[in-house]
């Protein structure tokens, strides 16, 4: 691991050369996100705003999706500075900032600003997964996606490193059929750092491949689990402490093995789920309707706790919920 947090640290120090390098775990990472990025490029360029509409099977462009929010993404060039901005509102919004290597990390909530220059990144650009909390108003909803803003001062079209996108399709691919096959685990508190020193190479490695555009654990956490049977099965989690009196939320959403969509009933809010006081409870594959959903063997369930009142509380009840959820899932 020491070996590669050193090849990592030539990766994400030295763009310009790795081009049409062999996609590999010192690499990986960089190469994920320049899958990222560059989808972005060939799709609208630098410096401009996609709104996404409610993700669906149909309409979903980061793997592992969340349908709680509806995201806005931009690629924008910070060579020389540029300023990020998310209105004063009473709904859950945010910017969520990445740069060339999978960090920094940076959230700027309701209210805020921030200034980001490539001084403070890997790289000279950074990639933007904003979040709006849908909340069944459709135009108010837009409105707010219209209302995010940025300025830059710079706007170069973003350049390719050179990797193939097969290859990096494939070689994540491997890392999600170990990760779902049990053979690698990954704490996403972690992952999700503002710098290498603040994250651990492995969990780094592996949460880029199962959920690249993570948060880091002081604004959302996640426990995911591995579907093994198509049978009606009742999921019951611990109630997380969030702050629920200012737009906190969870939900759980299954995805196929590929960390996809396939399905049109693949989400519960937590408002579906039956409140059992100190838990919650819903299905899959059991009576279509609120609280339940349809998931396909060898699927994943994945749940989301946003805004947590105490991040290393929120933690321990996710460890709990962890082993509650593997539990279910392994029952014969």
């Amino acid at each position: 691991m020491k070996k590669i947090l050193l090849m990592m640290l030539v990766s994400v120090c030295s763009f310009t050369s790795i081009a049409a390098t062999t996609v590999t775990m010192e690499n990986y990472v960089v190469a994920e996100s320049d899958w990222y990025f560059d989808g972005v490029q060939k799709k609208v360029g630098v410096n401009v705003w996609m709104h996404n509409d409610l993700v669906s099977k149909d309409s979903q462009q980061v793997i592992r999706s969340n349908r709680d929010v509806v995201y806005s993404i931009a690629l924008v060039d910070v060579s020389e500075g540029a300023t990020f901005t998310v209105p004063e509102s009473n709904e859950f919004q945010l910017i969520h900032i990445i740069d060339e290597a999978h960090l920094f990390h940076q959230v700027v909530l309701n209210g805020e600003s921030l200034h980001v220059s490539a001084k403070d990144i890997h790289g000279e650009y950074v990639y933007l997964l904003a979040r709006t909390r849908d909340n069944g108003d459709a135009t108010d909803t837009k409105a707010r996606q219209a209302a995010l803003k940025f300025e830059a001062k710079a706007s170069r079209p973003y350049e390719s490193k050179g990797f193939d996108g097969d290859e990096v399709i494939a070689f994540r691919g491997e890392l999600v059929r170990q990760v779902n096959a049990g053979e690698q685990t990954i704490e996403a508190h972690n992952a999700f750092g503002k710098t290498l020193a603040d994250i651990d190479t492995h969990n780094y490695v592996y949460a880029a491949a199962y959920g690249w555009g993570g948060l880091p654990m002081t604004v959302a956490q996640y426990v995911g689990t591995q579907i093994s049977s198509t049978d009606c099965q009742t999921w019951s989690v611990p109630k997380p402490v969030l702050d629920w009196d200012n737009n906190a939320f969870m939900s759980a959403t299954f995805y196929g093995a590929d960390g996809w969509i396939h399905v049109d009933d693949f989400y519960i809010s937590h408002s579906e789920m039956k409140d059992d006081g100190d838990t919650f409870s819903f299905t899959s594959n059991c009576e279509k309707g609120s609280g339940n959903a349809t998931v396909e063997k060898g699927g994943n369930l994945l749940v989301r706790m946003y805004l947590p009142v105490d991040a290393w509380a929120v933690k321990k009840t996710a460890a709990v919920m962890y082993k509650m959820l593997k539990d279910i899932s392994n029952k014969k």
